[in-house]
């Protein structure tokens, strides 16, 4: 029998890791298929999949439509479908910002709101949508200055923390999170006071908005959020590695060569800017980014080669079954997709929660 050696064993169960991450992937891929396909159908006005592919095969031929499947055609290629390309990238957007703060930080309980930003975004947009509602000779650009000012707003809040928590060394962890939680307590009380003088119709705006939406979804905003997405979580792909050293601790990551204040830095405002475009033009979604990446963490282990991308694909169908979840509940109406992301995350961190202080209790 040949002998083998340690490094023969080593490959063998990298490769082994390998071929059950990739297997695990595809089986990801095919339950978000399954999803697209029952998004294109859920909701107030139902159609059966052989006739969604009659309606295509025909448009694609060029075919006229009947009435019945001009209707079918529209709800399928103007509502639904952008949307769920949305629903795709946004949740991919979360869930791989939630993967790198908890690996910056190294704290499984740490979330991309942890530094303010969707507090920011959040007390921006409200105030846009108070000067909106007082002054309605803005309401034909409305939609896009409620979107820029949540922008501006969620990195105005990351720039205000990151300023705060700068020292001499580089960025405090410690000082990062109080500075963050400042943040969301200002914004929280900005919020307050828009809310206390702000009418019934602009107070209704603000709270709709702050739960979270798909709702109003174009092909415009989802080629101009492709745009920006793509390369974010191609850079979110690259910093792989330098999460998996940051993980051992930012001593032992400087010793093995890594520029830890570049990369914590770029970490972070990657993080800022993918969470204030996905909050921009959605809302507030909460826990995809802290939910997820535990998911993943559980089925790939904690090497950010294989959980980086796992959280795009699982935080894509997440994001999904609770878009199907809010317009198939209770047709025709559409429960804001916010609530229920939060039905599902708040239980689960409750859940975290326990499950570390069971952990802290036995040491």
């Amino acid at each position: 029998m040949p002998e083998v050696n340690a490094s023969q064993l080593l490959q063998l169960d990298l490769d082994k890791r390998r071929n059950k991450y990739i297997k695990q992937i595809l089986l990801a891929l095919l339950g978000c298929s399954c999803l697209i396909l029952l998004g294109l159908q859920a909701g107030s006005y139902e159609h059966s999949v052989s006739e969604l592919l009659d309606v295509i095969k025909q448009k694609i031929t060029g075919q006229e439509l009947q009435d019945q499947q001009r209707i079918q055609w529209y709800i399928f290629s103007e509502l639904r479908a952008p949307r769920i390309v949305m629903a795709i990238m946004v949740g991919a957007l979360l869930a791989m910002s939630g993967c790198a703060m908890q690996g910056l930080v190294r704290n499984p309980l740490a979330d991309p709101g942890l530094i303010g930003i969707s507090g920011g975004a959040a007390a921006a947009a409200a105030t846009a949508l108070l000067i909106i509602n007082h002054h309605p000779e803005y309401a034909l650009g409305g939609p896009y200055l409620i979107a820029g000012s949540a922008f501006a707003g969620a990195l105005l809040a990351v720039w205000i923390v990151l300023k705060v928590a700068k020292t001499p060394a580089g960025l405090a962890i410690t000082s990062l999170i109080l500075a963050g939680v400042a943040v969301n307590a200002l914004a929280g009380t900005h919020i307050g006071a828009i809310n206390y003088i702000a009418n019934d119709d602009a107070l209704r705006q603000i709270t709709y908005w702050t739960m979270g939406s798909l709702a109003g979804i174009s092909w415009a905003k989802v080629l101009f959020v492709g745009a920006l997405a793509l390369p974010v979580i191609a850079m979110f792909i690259h910093l792989r590695q330098p999460l998996n050293m940051l993980a051992l601790g930012e001593n032992e990551a400087q010793c093995m060569g890594l520029d830890v204040s570049k990369y914590k830095r770029l970490t972070l405002w990657l993080v800022a800017f993918s969470v204030a475009l996905a909050t921009a033009l959605c809302g507030i979604i909460g826990f995809v980014g802290l939910v997820v990446p535990h998911i993943c963490r559980t089925l790939f282990g904690a090497d950010h080669r294989y959980l980086v991308p796992a959280c795009g694909v699982f935080g894509g169908g997440l994001m999904l079954v609770a878009d199907i979840s809010s317009r198939s509940l209770f047709p025709p109406l559409e429960i804001p997709i916010g609530i229920v992301t939060s039905a599902v995350g708040a239980p689960f961190f409750l859940y975290l929660l326990a499950k570390q202080k069971g952990k802290l209790s036995g040491v």
